[in-house]
């Protein structure tokens, strides 16, 4: 007996609308006809089925605070000035409050896993981490949310942060991510980052897509790092 039976369903290179059979959480069979019984019958009416959506870069600790940022020049430098600044206010019920409305949003439009950064600093201290990792825990039977501790406004200047970076992947952080290009020494950062993701066995995750003069670029050291 299957759990669902997914019919009149468009996938990939079939010709023909296929049938899609479900049995204790996962796909059984995919076939033009899935003879098996079911408990449950969803007609796709022809649409197309694809997998579930997976968002590989999100800020939930940041989500929705427009209203409290000033836009006037519209760059990157003030859009980290506006957001260190509302930072400092966070509390992990906003945090938990805003983060859960925006996977909800995610989830209603089908996405199934996603990686958000969270800044981990003197500024925020643990209380936007706890906030994710409740909301991970919440929205769990729907979601699969990773999460990354990250070091935004630097690191080579400042033990705390690489204090309470490591306190946030001792109590679950998945990856460590770093932003060479706000750090006074890039270079370090990178390895400092790299260091904490060889001590726990996981993944790093850089921004440095705002790192692309070929004359002042990171990607050269972080390639090099990697590379040992």
């Amino acid at each position: 007996m299957l759990q669902y039976k997914i019919i009149n369903a468009r996938l990939g290179k079939h010709k023909n609308p296929v049938q899609i059979g479900i049995k204790d959480g996962y796909i059984h069979e995919i076939s033009e006809q899935v003879n098996a019984s079911a408990e449950a019958i969803y007609d796709a009416n022809n649409n197309w089925v694809s997998p579930g959506f997976f968002e590989s870069h999100i800020d939930l600790d940041k989500a929705c605070i427009l209203d409290r940022c000033n836009i006037e020049e519209g760059t990157l430098e003030e859009a980290v000035k506006e957001t260190s600044k509302a930072k400092k206010d966070f509390t992990e019920v906003d945090v938990f409050k805003r983060a859960s409305q925006v996977v909800e949003m995610a989830i209603k439009k089908g996405t199934m896993g996603m990686r958000t950064f969270v800044e981990t600093d003197p500024k925020t201290k643990l209380r936007a981490f706890n906030a994710i990792k409740k909301v991970k825990e919440k929205y769990a039977f729907a979601i699969d949310i990773q999460i990354c501790a990250f070091a935004q406004e630097g690191l080579t200047d400042n033990e705390e942060t690489q204090t309470l970076l490591e306190k946030a992947l001792q109590y679950g952080a998945e990856v460590v991510g770093g932003c060479p290009y706000k750090d006074k020494n890039p270079n370090k950062h990178i390895e400092m980052i790299l260091d904490l993701a060889e001590k726990y066995d996981i993944d790093a995750d850089f921004h440095l897509d705002f790192d692309l003069n070929p004359e002042d670029s990171s990607i050269p050291k972080l390639v090099e790092e990697t590379i040992k």
